[in-house]
Order: C-alpha cells, then structure tokens, then sequence
C-alpha cells in the first residue's frame, strides 16, 4: 500500500524528458521574445533545452534562439557558448547565416574584430552559395558600419578596463587553527555525549571576525515550491524554481544553463559541472529524480553523501559504529577537549589518526544522528523512504554504480533492469544502514542557505 502510494506521489513529480513539452516551452519563449521580454525568453528556452532527447536536432534550435536573447540582454560571451552549443548538436545549415551574423555582432561588440573578420568571410561565402538575400545584405552592411566605428575607436583611445568592484571592506581578521582545518585559531574542538562534537571559543572574538570557512562535503539544491499536480495534469509550467535559478552542483546562480543528458531536472553552469556531477553522483541519481523530490532533500542529501563517500569508506565505517557507537555514550567522554586525545586514545570521533579535524566522510560520518530523541514514527518513515531508494536502485541496476564496480566505459550506457528481488542485497542493507543515520544526523547538523526573492 505504502509503495502504490509512493509511486502515484512519484508521477506528480516527472524528471523525464519530454519532447512535447519541449516544443511547448519553446513556442511560449518565441512568444515571449516578441514581446521583448527576454529574461522571461531565456528561462523558457532553458526548460525546453532541458525537456529534448539527446542528439536532437532540435535541441539546437533551443540553444540558437537563447542566444538571440542572450544579445539583447548584452551577454556576449555567453551568447557566443550557445552558438557553438547550436553548431555542435547540428543547426540547419539553411539557418546558419542568422546565427553566424548574431557571432559577428558579439564578437565585434566584445572588440575581437579579427574573428568578427573571419566570421564576416565566412558569412559571405555562404551567401553566395545560396544566392542573394536582401535581410542578410542589409545586415552585412550593418555590421560592417559597425566594424569601422570599432577601428576608429580602437585608433582614438584605450581599450576599455574591465569595471572593478566597489569600495573595498574592512581587512578580513583570519589567522589559521594549527589544529581544526578551516577554523579560526580563536576556536577550540570539544566532544560530549550529548551534543558531539562542537566548537568553542578559546579566546575572545571580535565582531564581525571570520570563525569557519569550510566547504561542504555535500550539497543539493532545494528544489523550491511548485503547486501540487492532480492526477493527469500537466507539469508544464512558466514559472522558474530553484531548479532554473541555480547550478546543480556548484549552486552557482544560471544565466544560460547546460540541461542533463539524462534527466529535464537537472541543471548545470557549465560543461564542467554537468561533467563532473555525472562522474562523480548524477549518473546514479538521474533516473532516481522523481522519487528523490517526493521523498525529499534530506534523502537526497544521504544518497549523495554516499555517492561521494565511496562505498569502501562506507562501509568501514558503518562496520566501525556496530563496535564504537556504545562508546559515544560512555559518561567519560564528557566534555573532552582535543588537546587531551593522548597517544592510544580514541580522541574526538571524527578526527584524524593525529588528533586533528579535517574536513572528510569520516568527520561527518561521526556527527550524532540523536537516535533517542527521534520518535519512532519519524524513524520509521525515514526508515521507509530510505528502503525505497535502495530497492530503486537495485530493480534499475544501479548497484554496481553505487558499490564503485563500474568501469567509466559503462557511466553513459543505459541501464537495464537488475534484481526484481524484495530483499536488499547484503551491500545495498550497508549503504541503507548509512543513509538513514545520515538522514537522521540532518535534523540538526545540515545548514540551509537560503534567498530572499521579491514577489511580482
């Protein structure tokens, strides 16, 4: 009953392409761009980016009429990346004169006249080839005008300098900790049963003085709030979430992002970040993205966090806390300060062979996931949504991915049906074990940056 639920939650929350929707998206950004909104045309093409198949031709028609809004709103380098996006996934070679005039233009607008020469060559044999036609003409000579103009500029004055930034602040008071990786010296490392580990200020702090900087092991972007879908409707919507506003893995905020391969949720910055988020977590979660935004952040946080960890290090210590759990509780390990984590000691869990802190799986691995004070009904529907992911994984044939037994020859081949068995294998019971004290270590160790957007 649970799980007939579970899936009829999961087909309100669709992560699969969708060409129909694509073409839906696009048209409601071509209308968009005649009314010369272009933000709200480039947002709309982004989702219909996200929404077509890989190795379509008509992704590339996404990506050209983006960069036609991308001019307008005077992003010239971003605008060039989405023409060689177009290039790249194959425009119609009838169309590329439009799209090598938009580069002439952002090229001579970001001074770079001699490409915008090639270009311009390049133009003009092309037109030759397919005879004459007056608009290209007409702009040709546009852009020519335009070209002088820049010489003449180049000729009467200094290049532009690039704009800085404003009135410098204060000087940023920072001396290292010899002893906690990415804290200040002014900060002291304590354990005790009840709160875990934690930081202390060993001497007195300034206002305004940086005390952590640390990156997080993990991350995941919240996807944001989106009404609630009735069986049949549409998720087709205009409206833009956090899933439109930021990178997916760097949570940089997106001008013109690069879709997934994989999945229309998925968003990146770059090539780069799409790269390595598959390498490294995406190619696991792809397929899982319906079920992960019904379950929530924070199991999609303890997937990751494993993803990332490996399964070895998972492992080890999951084997780790059946003996050394019991130990946290002991009422001598109160209050103990690193300093006093001698030679043979245990010293503070999560911490290094030599007593000191480093950012790692094991330091989060040893965060209190306060087992006692969660009801039980809360834990058994962590329970639950935790068993639900690892048997997804296991009937998708995704264990291999998770327990690092694939070759990168297999990362971009789809993947075929695996176990249709109730029971989890003896692995996947591991990493389940780790999800859920992950999960319950979230209630009160994960930190949620948060902005403050106007309504209208």
């Amino acid at each position: 009953e649970e799980e007939a639920a579970l899936v009829r939650l999961c087909h309100r929350a669709r992560t699969d392409k969708e060409p129909e929707a694509a073409s839906w998206y696009r048209e409601q950004g071509n209308r968009e761009f005649k009314r010369g909104q272009y933000r709200a045309a480039l947002r709309l093409y982004s989702k219909a980016a996200s929404h077509e198949l890989p190795g379509s031709p008509e992704v590339s028609l996404c990506f050209a009429n983006r960069s036609a809004a991308l001019l307008h709103l005077g992003h010239f380098e971003v605008c060039l990346e989405d023409i060689d996006r177009a290039e790249s996934h194959g425009y119609p070679d009838r169309l590329l004169p439009k799209v090598l005039l938009r580069k002439a233009e952002c090229l001579l607008c970001l001074e770079r006249l001699q490409e915008a020469q090639d270009i311009l060559k390049v133009l003009e044999s092309k037109i030759a080839q397919n005879g004459v036609v007056t608009t290209h003409l007409t702009q040709l000579k546009k852009l020519s005008q335009l070209k002088v103009k820049l010489h003449e500029k180049e000729r009467c004055s200094e290049p532009a300098q690039e704009a800085r930034g404003g009135i410098p602040g204060e000087p940023e008071i920072w001396e290292k900790n010899s002893r906690i990786s990415g804290a200040s010296s002014s900060l002291s490392l304590r354990f005790d049963a009840e709160r875990g580990r934690h930081l202390v200020a060993s001497q007195d702090i300034v206002p305004g003085q940086s005390l952590v900087k640390e990156e997080a092991f993990v991350s995941v972007l919240c996807p944001g709030e989106s009404l609630p879908l009735q069986d049949g409707d549409t998720a087709w919507d205009t409206r833009a979430t956090n899933a439109d506003l930021y990178c997916h893995r760097c949570l940089r905020p997106l001008l013109a992002s690069v879709p997934c391969q994989g999945c229309s949720y998925a968003k990146y910055c770059s090539q780069d970040c799409a790269d390595m988020a598959w390498q490294q977590y995406h190619r696991t979660e792809c397929s899982l993205g319906a079920l992960l935004l019904t379950l929530g952040v924070f199991c999609h946080v303890a997937l990751r966090t494993v993803l990332l960890a490996g399964f070895a290090e998972v492992s080890r210590l999951v084997e780790w806390s059946h003996r050394g759990d019991k130990n946290l509780q002991n009422p001598e390990a109160r209050c103990k300060p690193l300093s006093d984590a001698g030679a043979g000691s245990r010293g503070i869990p999560g911490c290094g062979s030599n007593g000191q802190y480093q950012s790692s799986y094991q330091a989060l691995f040893h965060l209190l996931p306060h087992t006692e004070q969660h009801s039980p009904e809360h834990k058994f529907l962590c329970m639950l949504s935790v068993v639900a992911i690892c048997k997804q994984l296991q009937a998708t044939g995704l264990e291999a991915a998770v327990l690092n037994q694939e070759s990168p020859q297999q990362w971009s081949k789809p993947k075929t049906c695996g176990k249709t068995s109730d029971e989890l294998s003896p692995e996947l019971k591991t990493v389940a074990e780790a999800m859920l004290r992950h999960v319950l270590q979230l209630q009160c160790n994960a930190q949620a940056i948060t902005v403050m957007q106007e309504l209208g």
